[in-house]
């Protein structure tokens, strides 16, 4: 005769966090902590085989004993009321859920985090917003913190709602003001790196090809870079516009084709020989990586300002030396030179063409030159992309 199981199996782990427990129930998995007096809280917990969410629910948990065991207030903190926000409004209010979109939005959390994390959201006023834009423009990011501030007012108007807050301490403040460092790009530049490219290797080619494709047709880095072949059409070349919110209507960017576009596609084409989805993509056919564009797109502009001047060529020639080192696992760490590439006049980006672009149809005074830049508020065009250092006009009479 079988023996009968009197004892049931444990249902309660430890997390690796002193006094924090998780225990399993009979439909959902909860996360306790135990304090010295006997009592217990439950901090998070999540529904039994929802492993994402028991997951979410064990990082939430082992934050919060953490920080009752440092002696921080953790109910309705604003670290609490930042993680609620990334973590149940974020998905979804954010249309831009890449890699590269997730990655600055994470570092924006933690920043605020480390500011403003012990508070409690009511204690929260105006003036603490001023102390920490001032504390980030000493830090050398006074610009960023604009973004970052503005970034917890959006995060204030949810608490609002929720009934963590009863006003928004953070609308109408004064933001700290930096110099514009505005490059100022000249077609002759652009044109000269893309007929450069076109002597160079593939990948180069196709960058200098990127890079007259934004000047003729405007559009943003955001939208060159994953551009796709569909995208060529009879009578032009479209693409939707990357820059709205999420819920706002799509806008769908349509240049009509000039000689000058569709040499430059047609060479675009040809850079690769295999049959590709993407009109610059990388030597896999797969669009490029903000990060990855980054970094080729910086040897190339070293490699083409070095054709020219013989400061940039010595420093070439020492980073071609370092790189084939390091490849060797001779040397380690990051190529350090007295040559700033950025700071050479003859530098320029991706996201430095287009402003380029619309300050020529500007000049021209052409009748569709703010259709061309497709700012929903005109006066972004004049205030962000116009880069004429002289402002031409006639006599009044």
């Amino acid at each position: 005769m079988p023996t009968r199981q009197t004892d049931k199996p444990s249902r309660k782990e430890k997390t690796g966090v002193d006094r924090l427990y998780k225990y399993i129930g009979k439909t959902k998995v909860s996360f306790y902590y135990q304090y010295p007096n006997g009592s217990s809280e439950t901090l998070a917990s999540a529904k039994l085989g929802d492993r994402q969410a028991i997951m979410q629910a064990e990082r939430t948990a082992k934050r919060k004993a953490l920080d009752i065991q440092q002696g921080i207030i953790i109910a309705g903190s604003v670290a609490d009321m930042i993680d609620r926000f990334k973590t149940d409004v974020a998905p979804t209010h954010y249309r831009d859920q890449s890699k590269d979109g997730l990655a600055v939005r994470e570092s924006t959390y933690r920043n605020l985090t480390a500011f403003f994390g012990k508070m409690s959201p009511m204690s929260l006023k105006t003036m603490h917003g001023y102390q920490y834009l001032d504390d980030r423009a000493k830090a050398g990011a006074p610009i960023k913190a604009n973004k970052e501030l503005s970034l917890l007012s959006t995060i204030c108007k949810y608490a609002i709602k929720w009934g963590v807050m009863e006003s928004n301490p953070f609308t109408e403040m004064m933001q700290n003001k930096g110099d514009r460092d505005v490059r100022a790009v000249s077609r002759r530049q652009i044109v000269q790196f893309y007929l450069w490219s076109l002597r160079q290797t593939s990948t180069i080619r196709n960058l200098g090809c990127a890079a007259m494709f934004t000047y003729l047709t405007g559009f943003r880095a955001a939208e060159v870079r994953p551009f796709r072949i569909a995208g060529l059409a009879p009578d032009g070349v479209r693409v939707v516009n990357a820059k709205r919110k999420k819920g706002e209507a799509e806008i769908v960017k349509h240049r009509d084709w000039s000689t000058k576009l569709r040499v430059v596609v047609a060479r675009a084409k040809q850079t690769y020989k295999t049959e590709r989805m993407y009109l610059f993509g990388n030597a896999s056919g797969r669009p490029y990586t903000r990060s990855g564009w980054g970094s080729v797109w910086q040897d190339a502009m070293f490699e083409w300002i070095a054709s020219f001047d013989s400061v940039a060529a010595a420093a070439w020639c020492d980073f071609k030396d370092w790189e084939s080192k390091r490849r060797a696992r001779q040397v380690k760490g990051t190529f350090v030179s007295t040559f700033k590439l950025i700071e050479h006049p003859g530098y320029f980006s991706l996201l430095d063409v287009r402003p380029a672009a619309i300050t020529t149809k500007i000049e021209k005074r052409s009748a569709d030159a703010y259709d061309f830049a497709a700012h929903a508020n005109p006066t972004t065009t004049h205030k962000h992309y116009d880069r004429r250092k002289v402002k031409r006009a006639s006599a009044t009479e």
